[in-house]
């Protein structure tokens, strides 16, 4: 298989973001939640995935995590794309929370 084939490519992220949840679980709940943006009845499910089911749900071919940058100038302040303010991260941190709280999580 083509080292660049964008499916394989998915699969491993998949199977990083997995890999990441369980360990963000572990170390900090609360602020693994904040973080990733999933509920805790998805998160709770995740972390206790054996080796074998990551690996199975690693290999699906859509992507596993979601983008959640969707605020366009807030994406534009953390890319450099325009001047970045001092108050930038917390900013991030705010529209991020209100945005897991509008979704219910």
């Amino acid at each position: 298989m083509d080292s660049n084939d964008p499916v394989r490519e998915i699969k491993d992220l998949n199977l990083a973001y997995l890999l990441l949840v369980q360990r963000l679980m572990r170390q900090n709940e609360a602020e693994a939640l904040l973080r990733l943006g999933i509920s805790k009845e998805v998160a709770q499910v995740l972390v206790t995935l054996s080796p074998a089911q990551m690996l199975s749900l690693a290999r699906s071919s859509m992507v596993l995590c979601r983008f959640r940058l969707d605020n366009g100038a807030l994406l534009e302040a953390l890319a450099g794309i325009r001047p970045q303010h001092e108050l930038c991260n917390m900013q991030t941190a705010i529209v991020l929370a209100a945005q897991a709280l509008k979704e219910g999580r």
